[in-house]
C-alpha cells in the first residue's frame, strides 16, 4: 500500500508574512532597474509574457528575471529541507516544484525565441560588477564602454 503524505498548510502566522513578500517591486527588483539605467539600457518593467518575466529588453527577445534563492531553491540546503523548521514536507515540495515551474518556464520561452537570463538575488544585490557585466554581454554593450 502506498504511504500517504500529510501535507499541513501553513500556520495563519507563516500565511500572514508570506503574503508580505512581494511580487513586483522587491529590492532586488529596483537594484537591477538601476543597474540597467546605469548602463542606459532600455527595458520594459513586467512585461505580459508566459513566466512574468521582471525585464524584457526593448527591441529584442531577451527576458530577464530576478530570483531569490529561497523561493526559486538555490540552495541545496533549502530544497531539502535541512534549513527548514516546520512543516518540512510542504516547503521541501513547494521549493522542488518551483524549481521544476522555472525549468518548464525557461523551456517554453526559449522554445518561442526568447533569450531567457536569470539572475539571483545575492549576486543582484552584493556582487554588481559581475551583474553588470553579464547585462553589458546579452545587451549586446560588452563591446562598448569598456
Amino acid at each position: 500500500m502506498a504511504r500517504k503524505i500529510c501535507i499541513r498548510p501553513p500556520t495563519k502566522q507563516v500565511s500572514s508574512r508570506m503574503r508580505q513578500v512581494r511580487r513586483t517591486g522587491s529590492k532586488i527588483e529596483r537594484e537591477m532597474r538601476n543597474h540597467l539605467h546605469r548602463l542606459k539600457i532600455k527595458y520594459e518593467f513586467q512585461p505580459k509574457i508566459y513566466g512574468h518575466p521582471d525585464f524584457k529588453l526593448k527591441k529584442t527577445n531577451v527576458l530577464i528575471f530576478c530570483d531569490s534563492s529561497f523561493w526559486h531553491g538555490r540552495r541545496n540546503e533549502d530544497r531539502t529541507g535541512e534549513t527548514i523548521k516546520r512543516n518540512k514536507t510542504f516547503w521541501v515540495n513547494k521549493l522542488n516544484e518551483n524549481r521544476k515551474r522555472d525549468l518548464r518556464t525557461n523551456r517554453y520561452l526559449r522554445n518561442n525565441g526568447y533569450s531567457v537570463h536569470r539572475f539571483w538575488d545575492t549576486n543582484i544585490l552584493k556582487k554588481p560588477a559581475g551583474v553588470e557585466r553579464r547585462l553589458r554581454r546579452i545587451s549586446g554593450l560588452s563591446n562598448q564602454n569598456e
